[in-house]
């Protein structure tokens, strides 16, 4: 996956929020299809959002037994088109969901979460290189332990729960009865551009949402009905505070130098021009290089007295490799040297 462009992370939720993909693209808006009977009235912002709360509730006691929500959209800029497929899973009774994505040229991705354990993400770019450095290639996810959050907060939090739309698409708009007791709300967005219809049985379940624009068409279908969704493997899950340590020794180098060269800095700006005191370089640089630690969040960067000054140094607790600098007072001077 190419980690300059990473639209996976932008176009992997369900229709339903994925408005901000075609806000930004700027597109305008198709005519949808009339039905044979329709009765259509226009509905305010707080109608629309009573509405909506309703469909929200409804479709929420229509999944508690689970549901599943399959994406299918494709995008179109000048010269490309992507394509986004997106399935998710979502199991109340066993607190479980699953969400697998896919994007044109990007790959795919997945991720879980479950009630009484945690979140596993799939590793990203940095992360996957981390793992490899650490020798654990067979780590497919990262695991953040959550043995108190619910399943409903983290749908919340991921904007996965169809209640979400509440504050998505809270505009003014249209309700279409049809002749078959279904209905349609339909809003538009970005100034008229973009044009979403949310279809709703006669009881108000959520079935579908369109999203309706030139360069852009598709949507997703909502079924309910038990959901199996199956977590990874502990052989195949590493915890995220390892994870992210890893991460943060593929900068060590680049690390330990900038601690070392920003406590040689702050060492000059306290001399003033004058003799460099070794006692305020010892503890200036230690200043900064608990910066340093502090800002990747690892214990990374050691700093030990020397003749003169410190030497700063760090060593890669997997690979066994290590970077060294020392600091030392020189007169007036600050001197800053790789050993």
């Amino acid at each position: 996956m190419n980690p300059e462009v990473n639209r996976m992370s932008v176009l992997t939720r369900p229709a339903v929020l994925l408005a901000g993909v075609t806000l930004t693209a700027g597109l305008l808006v198709a005519p949808g299809a009339a039905w044979a009977a329709d009765t259509t009235t226009s509905l305010t912002a707080a109608q629309m959002r009573t509405a909506l709360r309703a469909v929200a509730t409804a479709s929420t006691t229509a999944g508690a037994g689970g549901w599943a929500g399959v994406t299918d959209i494709t995008v179109t800029f000048p010269g490309q088109s992507i394509t986004v497929k997106d399935t998710l899973n979502v199991d109340p009774v066993n607190g479980r969901f699953g969400q697998v994505s896919s994007v044109t040229g990007e790959g795919s991705e997945s991720r879980f979460a479950a009630e009484g354990q945690g979140y596993w993400t799939q590793a990203g770019y940095s992360e996957a290189k981390a793992l490899k450095m650490m020798g654990k290639s067979g780590i497919k996810y990262v695991f953040a332990a959550d043995k108190k959050r619910k399943l409903s907060q983290y749908l919340r939090d991921s904007e996965l729960d169809m209640a979400s739309m509440v504050d998505y698409f809270v505009t003014p708009g249209t309700k279409t009865v049809h002749d078959d007791g279904s209905v349609d709300y339909k809003v538009t967005e970005n100034a008229g551009s973009v044009t979403v219809v949310m279809h709703t049985t006669g009881k108000g379940v959520l079935t579908a949402v369109d999203m309706s624009a030139t360069g852009l068409t598709g949507g997703t279908v909502f079924t309910y009905a038990p959901q199996t969704v199956t977590l990874p493997a502990a052989a195949e899950s590493l915890d995220a505070a390892t994870v992210n340590k890893g991460v943060a020794y593929l900068d060590m180098a680049r690390t330990v130098q900038a601690a070392a060269q920003n406590g040689a800095a702050s060492t000059r700006k306290a001399a003033k021009g004058r003799t460099v005191k070794v006692a305020t370089l010892r503890k200036l640089v230690r200043k900064d290089v608990t910066g340093a630690n502090r800002s990747v969040g690892v214990t990374m960067v050691n700093v030990k007295d020397v003749t003169g000054g410190v030497r700063v140094s760090a060593t890669n607790p997997w690979t066994r490799k290590s970077v060294a600098y020392t600091v030392k007072a020189s007169g007036r001077k600050v001197v800053v040297k790789k050993v």
